[in-house]
């Protein structure tokens, strides 16, 4: 019994993401002879790790020519060639190429409308305690997953494994210059099964990568299970107002951005409606493939206790 829900709650998952990005982060060399976008930026990235930026010229005789600002034309034999990427958004600021922000479709917590392209992904680390992986199937789909941490230890200790963990399928489409709609399933079971809740979102994004605000709705629902397996009861609950988030980030130099998340939550005493506010601050640190946020979550209630805010950090590893 315990191996089956290893293999369930953990390992299954594990397996799916990984054989997601086998099939879709290989880029098959002969694919290659199919690019002939003069239009669009292109990055071509090489064996070696380095990496080209510019438009094609030409494609053919196993050779692509990319003009480049600096270097001009550039023939680039398939040999050297890792994968061909189009960049849909592209900065050159005093001839320096800015590399795309490695995670425009998520705030702290929050997700925006931008999607991971096919076989892209990332692995994250929050608070040390949370950790997920995130894949990208097609243009407009992605799946994610994780486990917490230190529940999972506390419950092996005892002899069980009855890890949390949480699943995280998206969809993301362009619908105009600067526009992007999306939504998704936020769905976590806890402790066995004795908890299970989610939030199912739907939020839309105006901007560019770099600068860019998002709206979201969100309704939750959770389901307690009380008893054991002779005797069970459980209880279903779903919210009847959304969620608000807005959250919004701007790139204010090559390698950071800052990055808002605010989260107004509906609560409904003495059948009054109200709203209770959370907030947050902070900035993100990045490189090609690497990210680091530092933080602070607020409202008024936290602030009474600690001025500036709970600390919040998150780092994050693309591949």
């Amino acid at each position: 019994m315990k191996t089956t829900k290893i293999f369930q709650g953990f390992i299954l998952p594990s397996l799916f993401i990984g054989i997601c990005s086998m099939t879709f982060g290989q880029k098959k060399v002969d694919t290659l002879a199919k690019f002939h976008d003069t239009v669009s930026f292109v990055m071509v990235k090489f064996k070696e790790g380095s990496a080209y930026f510019g438009k094609i010229k030409e494609n053919k005789n196993d050779t692509l020519t990319l003009i480049m600002e600096d270097l001009g034309a550039v023939k680039i034999p398939y040999g050297r060639i890792k994968r061909v990427e189009t960049l849909e958004y592209m900065v050159m600021k005093k001839g320096k190429y800015w590399f795309p922000t490695p995670l425009p479709g998520r705030y702290f917590f929050a997700p925006s409308a931008f999607t991971l392209n096919p076989g892209e992904g990332y692995y994250q680390n929050t608070m040390l305690a949370l950790n997920s992986f995130n894949v990208g199937v097609t243009k407009w789909f992605s799946i994610g997953g994780g486990i917490e941490f230190f529940s999972t230890i506390v419950s092996i200790t005892a002899g069980e494994f009855k890890p949390t963990f949480f699943i995280t399928p998206k969809v993301g489409l362009k619908i105009a210059k600067n526009l992007r709609a999306g939504g998704g399933l936020i769905y976590a079971q806890f402790w066995g099964n004795e908890l299970q809740a989610g939030i199912l979102y739907g939020v839309v994004t105006y901007g560019n990568p770099d600068y860019n605000v998002t709206a979201g709705l969100g309704w939750g629902f959770s389901k307690t299970n009380v008893g054991d397996n002779s005797s069970n009861s459980s209880s279903f609950e779903s919210g009847k107002y959304p969620i608000i988030t807005i959250s919004g980030t701007a790139r204010i130099a090559r390698k950071t951005a800052l990055v808002t998340e605010n989260w107004i939550i509906p609560s409904s005493e003495n059948s009054k409606l109200t709203y209770y506010p959370v907030f947050s601050y902070g900035i993100r640190f990045f490189g090609e493939t690497v990210s680091f946020d530092l933080a602070f979550i607020n409202n008024k209630d936290i602030a009474r206790l600690l001025f500036i805010g709970i600390p919040f950090i998150s780092c994050t590893v693309k591949f």
